[in-house]
């Protein structure tokens, strides 16, 4: 008989009377690497949730672990039976060290953070050195981190706790390819030591990777499951989303308008220095490079986030040098941050308030008031436009999935009607029929004479959808990629100095 580590029989659960799950059965073997698929909001992160003991499910359904019976209350009890998540949404303490990150959830082990510190050091410098990651240190407090770095530290995290379970969403959605690529070799490393891994990622490439059974989910409901090398990218998507998707990264050609945004030897001191670049009505400007190349601080410097310290930028001709992001908004420019839960949006509040952050003040009624009617019905406008799944529009943020939490953040300033729209990481941890429709806007918005300056970590579609890249290495422009010359070659001997 097959020995399964994990078994799940008629998983279902319900939120404010919606089914989220539907009638779930899933088993995983011993050492395997069990892919979960599906677009967002399909339940993914849902069940991630329910394995680990974060939620649980509704009556009916039952959870085998080393085939005994088990009712998790909390994640706490996941962990003691051996099994770890690394959430999408990253979990740590950020005025903490990343040695104590590592080691909180193990306070068995190590009683008290100030009792046998030079022991856990040393243990998290070693799970460190082995995720290749010798610039983080130990003793940096994660507030000084980049995103990348701080996924980095969950997954050191999942690799210290000797899991036999290890959940993993989205891990590599917020670094770059080279240490995606040695995550994978870890996760290979782990399967080959009969560590079973349940793995979200909307990066098809990779899964064909790592895989050996994929599993896909749809609206709830549990598809089907296939072994990894029986399925292709093409029956994936349409199993994915129940039509075919043809262009994933589609690319309206739009006729070039008049410089809007230009960049002359700019620099910020001790971040980025001497970069030119124009931008015109209607243009996709894409910005690539490895982490840390400091693309996204190009963007903050545009909308007044960081300071140009010596050359000029211009908007419209005229010189541009914003000195906060409220002067940058009065000129019309828009910025979807790459971390939407700090920056992007306010997760307290509902779905429809987000939709009308930037233009709150053009909602009020003629005495005074906010005419909540007219905000809800403008923001039903654009969840319509973008296709945001939700249950009701007085939903809270929080509750939705990321990929439709990204679809909100960039509708806020579809509300806003900008003539420039600076988008960092527009689908990181986004499925793929929703990069589609993503990207599929982003078209819109640019043949409506909208400037799109766009970074990204994703090649594939920084070169699909650009039609010219600056590429960046250590805060240094390398050169611009034209459209008919973008390849991932050219693109990457660049980024690498």
């Amino acid at each position: 008989m097959e020995e399964y580590v994990l078994e799940l029989s008629g998983i279902g659960k319900t939120f404010s009377g919606v089914n989220v799950l539907r009638d779930i059965d899933l088993k995983l073997k011993k050492g395997e690497v069990h892919v979960l698929l599906g677009e967002n909001g399909a339940g993914k992160s849902t069940l991630i949730k329910i394995i680990s003991g974060y939620h649980q499910p509704d009556s009916g359904g039952e959870i085998r672990v080393m085939g005994k019976p088990v009712a998790f209350k909390s994640p706490i009890d996941a962990i003691h039976a051996s099994i770890h998540t690394i959430y999408q949404e990253l979990t740590l303490c950020n005025d903490m060290t990343v040695a104590e990150n590592i080691v909180l959830d193990k306070q068995d082990r190590y009683p008290g953070l100030n009792q046998k510190k030079d022991e856990y050091r040393k243990l998290a410098a070693e799970v460190l050195e082995r995720l290749g990651q010798r610039e983080i240190g130990v003793d940096s407090m994660i507030r000084q981190l980049s995103i990348a770095q701080r996924q980095m530290v969950e997954i050191a995290k999942a690799l210290t706790a000797d899991a036999q379970i290890i959940l993993m969403d989205e891990p590599t959605s917020s670094i770059s390819q080279k240490d995606a690529d040695q995550l994978l070799s870890i996760v290979r490393s782990l399967r080959d030591d009969g560590v079973t891994i349940i793995y979200i990622s909307h990066r098809l490439h990779e899964i064909g990777e790592i895989a050996d059974r994929i599993t896909v989910l749809r609206d709830g409901s549990l598809i089907d499951t296939v072994d990894a090398k029986d399925v292709t990218n093409s029956q994936l998507i349409n199993m994915m989303v129940g039509r075919d998707i043809t262009n994933a990264y589609p690319k309206e050609e739009v006729e070039f308008g008049d410089v809007v945004l230009k960049l002359e030897g700019a620099s910020c001191e001790g971040v980025f220095r001497d970069v030119s670049f124009e931008v015109r009505k209607g243009e996709i400007f894409g910005i690539g490079g490895l982490v840390g190349s400091k693309r996204t601080e190009i963007l903050e410097s545009i909308f007044g986030v960081r300071k140009i310290t010596s050359g000029q930028m211009f908007l419209n001709g005229r010189e541009y040098r914003p000195k906060n992001p409220r002067q940058a908004i009065e000129n019309k420019i828009a910025f979807v941050t790459e971390d939407r839960k700090k920056s992007g949006l306010v997760l307290c509040l509902p779905v429809y308030e987000n939709l009308s952050l930037l233009n709150v003040q053009q909602k009020k009624s003629r005495l005074g008031y906010v005419d909540w009617k007219d905000m809800k019905a403008k923001g039903q406008v654009i969840k319509d436009r973008l296709s945001i799944r939700l249950n009701r529009m007085e939903q809270l943020i929080s509750t939705l999935s990321g990929g439709n939490q990204q679809k909100v953040a960039l509708g806020k300033w579809l509300d806003f009607e900008p003539d420039i729209l600076l988008f960092d990481e527009p689908t990181r941890g986004v499925d793929i029929g929703a990069k589609t429709e993503i990207y599929s806007i982003i078209g819109k918005l640019a043949a409506s004479g909208v400037a799109i300056i766009m970074v990204s970590s994703e090649l594939p579609e920084l070169i699909s959808v650009s039609d010219n890249i600056l590429v960046m290495h250590e805060g240094a422009m390398q050169g611009i990629v034209s459209r008919e010359n973008a390849t991932q070659e050219a693109v990457m001997e660049l980024a690498t100095g």
